[in-house]
This record gives structure tokens, sequence and C-alpha cells, in this order.
């Protein structure tokens, strides 16, 4: 019998119980013709060194971890799912209501950023801004009594509170936001499913948001291009048959953990999401670990 190894990054209790779930789905789906199991990392840049190196047949990798794999590889990983909410991700900027109103209100303030290698929370808002023509002087959090007296420029402030994870703890962006809360930060960026949660909740009342980015892609199952073919359509067409089992109780409550309403095919489209991801990291050259 063949057997399909899927590798996946420990972040939160829940990753546990998703996996036994998909796991569990997976052999009884299979019939004999496949075995799935999974094994778990502390962080992704294992994750993608035990992929490039044949030790685990499929990563679910973080956008960071895919663009990482994809260039260390020359190209020779190719994405197979994602989930439908890794579509049409964005960063979002807040800042507290009466402060900050658009993006020029930033010159001379204080901006916060998430983990190092969070594309959501550091590296595309950090992109964005480049990008908008602002000047940016970098500060890590504990140096906020120097970050005064820039002009023009925007003062960062960086909060590297779960590196290794890619910001999928979202401990950094809560950081930011309580910074924010607290009057230390003026500003600062987190993920468009930060802040959805936020709104839903009424967390922060005190916060607004006045920018929201440009498109990209957060997640998606990576893959060598050598892996055997039988196995990664098997592995495909069973997650996808996932979606019209909304109804198992099972099944929803592992959708609900990992936060999707589908499994997707990764397509030319969906896969331009990444571009700018790729160009980020080249500028910020965080595209080796």
């Amino acid at each position: 019998m063949k057997n399909i190894l899927v590798g996946a990054v420990a972040y939160a209790p829940q990753i546990v119980p998703i996996w036994d779930t998909i796991r569990d789905y997976a052999n009884d789906y299979f019939k004999g013709k496949l075995r799935l199991d999974y094994v778990l990392f502390s962080n992704y840049e294992r994750q993608v060194e035990w992929l490039l190196n044949g030790k685990i047949d499929i990563a679910w990798n973080t956008n960071v971890a895919y663009v990482r794999s994809k260039f260390a590889a020359n190209n020779q990983v190719e994405a197979l799912l994602m989930r439908d909410t890794d579509i049409g991700f964005k960063s979002i900027f807040v800042g507290r209501k009466e402060n900050i109103t658009n993006l020029e209100s930033l010159r001379g303030k204080r901006f916060g950023l998430g983990s190092l290698d969070s594309a959501q929370a550091a590296i595309m808002p950090l992109f964005y801004l480049q990008k908008e023509g602002f000047n940016t002087q970098e500060f890590l959090a504990k140096d906020l009594q120097t970050s005064q007296n820039i002009g023009d420029s925007i003062a960062i402030i960086r909060y590297n509170s779960d590196v290794g994870k890619h910001g999928d703890t979202g401990r950094s962006e809560f950081d930011v936001l309580d910074s924010i809360k607290a009057d230390t930060l003026d500003a600062g960026a987190i993920g468009s499913t930060t802040w959805a949660r936020i709104l839903q909740e009424d967390s922060y009342p005190e916060i607004s948001s006045f920018y929201a980015s440009p498109d990209y892609c957060h997640c998606n199952f990576t893959a060598l291009k050598n892996l055997n073919v039988d196995s990664k359509n098997l592995f495909i067409e069973m997650m996808l048959s996932q979606n019209a089992l909304k109804n198992d109780p099972a099944i929803a409550q592992m959708m609900k953990l990992e936060g999707l309403n589908q499994w997707v095919i990764c397509n030319e489209k969906t896969l331009k999401g990444y571009d700018e991801i790729f160009e980020a990291m080249q500028r910020q050259n965080l595209l080796n670990p």
C-alpha cells in the first residue's frame, strides 16, 4: 500500500483534531488504495526543509512557506489546493478613530507591524506602504521612545512575538491592537480575518480601519512536482469530496476549526495571488529563512 505523509504546523491546540479528522476520513475514503498520516512541526522553516528533502509528501503551507519552497526548489513545487477563505486575503490598516483617517495621516506617526514572517501583518503592509511612496524607519517595540522626530517618515514598530509560525497564531496582531488601544502606537496592520473577528466581537470599539490592501492569497497544500501522480490526484479528490459533506458533524467541525467553507483547486488565477508576495519577500530579503 502506498503512503502519503502530510505536514502541518502546530500553531494552536485545534490542529490535532483537525488533522485527526482529515486522516481518519481520508483512510476510510481511500479504501486501501492509499494510506494518509500527518506530522506536526513547531515552525514552517523545518516543514519546508522536510518537504524539499522528500521527508513529507505534502505541506499545508502559509503563503510565505509556499513562496520559500518555490524559490528554494527552483519552481519544482506546485500548489494543489487551498481554502476558499485563502483567496482574496487582505491586510487591514487600523488606528484610533480620532487620530488616523487615511494613509497621509501616517506621516510622522508610529505604525505597528506583526511578526516579520507574517505576510498579512508585516510583509505585505510594509510592501504596500513603500509602494505608496512613504519613507519608513524601523524600530523594535522596546525602542518606542526613540521613534520620535522622524519628520514625514513613518516609524515602523516591530512586534516579533510569534516568529516561525508566519503569523498563524495571530499573537503579534493582537500585540499591535493592544498597543494602539494603549496609545503607544498610532496605527498598525492586521489580517482581514482578524479584523472580521474584531468587528464581530466588538472587542476594540476605539479602533477603526482606514485602508484595505489589494487582494492576495494565503495558505495552500504544496507538493514537489515529482509526487506520484496517482497519489496526488487521489489526495485532491479526497479533500474536494469533503465539500459535499457539510452536514456531517465531524467534517463540519473540522472546516469550522480550519476556517473554510470549501476546498478549492489552485489554478492560474488563484496562483497570481502569490505574485506580489514573492515581490515583497524579494525586496525585503525574506526568500531565504
